[in-house]
């Protein structure tokens, strides 16, 4: 019997209600399906849900990507082509080799890596390629001699083939003229790409040592010697593709480019530490090699505070606060100035202890205690005796100034002292009457004028003392003085007192033999 064929557009009646909001994934629609109708409707529920998870109808068109970047309509083959293309995506990594490496002898601008020292992943990427490996460069000359050979990278300094390099051990950078060293790995004649590096002639590589230049745009070979001696650690750059990634990639990035201005500074470095404190476990020397160098530290306006100034060979070294500090603020337990100070250069200046145990000025030295303070002077004798204040003060009140200018003048403590002790220091004279005198008639020695009725000359004290800070003992008996004869006292000045004439106030006449003793205090 021949088959019975059905015509699509006459034979087969269209659905009467279009569904896709079936629930996908119920067994249901498998078995309780009882017409054709159900079947695509069921088909259409599953169709807008690999669409859009049913946010919209079974028979929309697919969205044009917007977010970011306008992207494009993709079917299922697009995405698989897509996805594909993401996973194999081609980057690099940096990984590091921790085989520490010495370097000795002239090989210090170049070195040839030997057993235990190649790079992990030992397939060899030369060149511009997309092979998976170690990213090398074909040295193109004689290897074994230093090379700028490099893969091209982003810039001119960050080429695929740059290695980082680190001191073994710190892992600090290894510098060259201040600026920090990378390397560029680069392969034997037999190193191709795709082959295996190894350790034998043909498929060796080799780091050549480099440094970016003083304009900061290429890199340049390192000064002979730079490495010499130094052993390091070497970080190389692998292709992979991105599905090839692991977690810990992302720790350390995944690209060797480095930026234009990767020359180590100091003030990178201050910047890196921020306020996180230096631990220094070892001794640390800085050496100014060179007459008149400094160390200086300077303010925000860039005037000086504190510098160290070399010049050991003149001898004229100098550790210098300069005047850009407003305050020297010295909290040591002890501070010792080893041998003396001066303190005001700039006008004359104090020597404190530059003489053994003198302070000195070369001009007039005041001491002097500002405000209300009295000056002191003390010693470690006065603890043991029985004087209870704190030393012996200069004064106590200004009425003490007042009077001591009264007493002696304005002059210097030398000279009061000298004109207290000639006031407590007294002139003893011993006289005899060689002549008979009436009262009040005067006596004087042989040198004052008008006459000659004593042996010895009364004192010239009598003239600056004065005639009442005089005694006159006449035959042992001491006279009383007066101003003048109205004080009717035994004795008074003369009529030429200013020769040391004196007169005596005596009712009976003098008489020639009487003996005198003088005695002036304060002359």
């Amino acid at each position: 019997m021949g088959a019975t064929l059905t015509r699509q557009a006459d034979d087969v009646r269209k659905s009467d209600a279009y569904d896709d909001t079936f629930v996908a994934g119920l067994a249901a629609n498998e078995t309780n399906a009882t017409d054709l109708e159900y079947d695509l409707n069921a088909l259409r529920s599953v169709g807008s849900r690999l669409l859009d998870n049913q946010a919209g109808d079974w028979y929309t068109d697919l969205v044009t990507p917007s977010a970011l970047d306008t992207g494009t309509q993709r079917g299922v083959n697009d995405l698989n082509t897509a996805v594909h293309a993401v996973e194999k995506k081609r980057v690099l990594r940096c990984l590091w080799g921790l085989s520490t490496i010495a370097i000795a002898g002239p090989g210090d601008t170049f070195d040839i890596l030997g057993a235990g020292e190649l790079p992990g992943n030992t397939t060899a990427a030369v060149g511009v390629v997309t092979t998976l490996g170690t990213v090398v460069a074909a040295h193109g000359g004689t290897f074994g001699t230093a090379s700028l050979a490099e893969v091209t990278g982003v810039t001119a300094i960050s080429p695929k083939n740059l290695v980082e390099i680190v001191a073994a051990g710190t892992r600090d950078p290894v510098l060259d003229a201040g600026n920090k060293i990378y390397g560029l790995l680069q392969g034997e004649s037999g190193v191709t790409d795709g082959a295996t590096i190894t350790d034998t002639t043909t498929t060796r590589v080799q780091i050549s040592f480099v440094r970016v230049n003083g304009a900061g745009n290429d890199l340049i070979a390192i000064s002979s010697g730079a490495m010499n001696g130094v052993s390091y650690d070497y970080c190389y750059v692998e292709r992979v593709r991105l599905e090839d990634l692991n977690e810990a990639d992302f720790l350390g990035g995944a690209s060797i480019d480095v930026p234009a201005g990767s020359t180590v500074t100091r003030q990178a470095g201050y910047d890196n530490q921020g306020t996180t404190p230096v631990d220094l476990t070892t001794n640390a020397t800085l050496d100014l090699e060179g007459a008149g160098l400094a160390w200086s530290v300077r303010d925000d306006l860039e005037a000086e505070l504190f510098a160290i100034v070399e010049g050991s060979a003149g001898g004229t070294s100098e550790v210098r606060v300069a005047a850009g500090v407003d305050t020297l603020n010295v909290d040591a337990v002890d501070v010792d100035f080893a041998n003396g100070a001066t303190i005001g250069s700039a006008s004359t200046g104090i020597q404190v202890a530059e003489s053994a145990g003198i302070i000195e000025r070369a001009a007039d030295l005041t001491l002097r205690a500002s405000g209300s303070g009295e000056l002191v002077i003390d010693d470690s004798y006065r603890a043991s005796s029985t004087w209870s204040l704190t030393g012996v003060r200069l004064a106590d009140s200004a009425a003490e100034w007042s009077a001591f200018e009264a007493a002696f003048g304005e002059v210097s403590l030398l000279n009061a002292i000298e004109q207290a002790t000639a006031s407590g220091s007294p002139t003893r004279l011993y006289h005899v009457q060689n002549a008979n005198e009436t009262a009040n008639t005067d006596l004087f020695g042989p040198t004052a004028g008008g006459g000659n009725n004593l042996d010895v000359d009364w004192p010239d004290g009598f003239v600056t003392a004065g005639i009442m800070d005089t005694w006159v003992y006449r035959n042992g008996a001491l006279m009383r003085p007066g101003a003048n004869a109205a004080a009717n006292h035994d004795y008074y000045p003369g009529t030429s007192f200013v020769t040391s004439n004196v007169r005596l106030a005596f009712e009976r006449n003098t008489k020639s033999g009487d003996q005198y003793a003088s005695v002036v205090y304060g002359a």
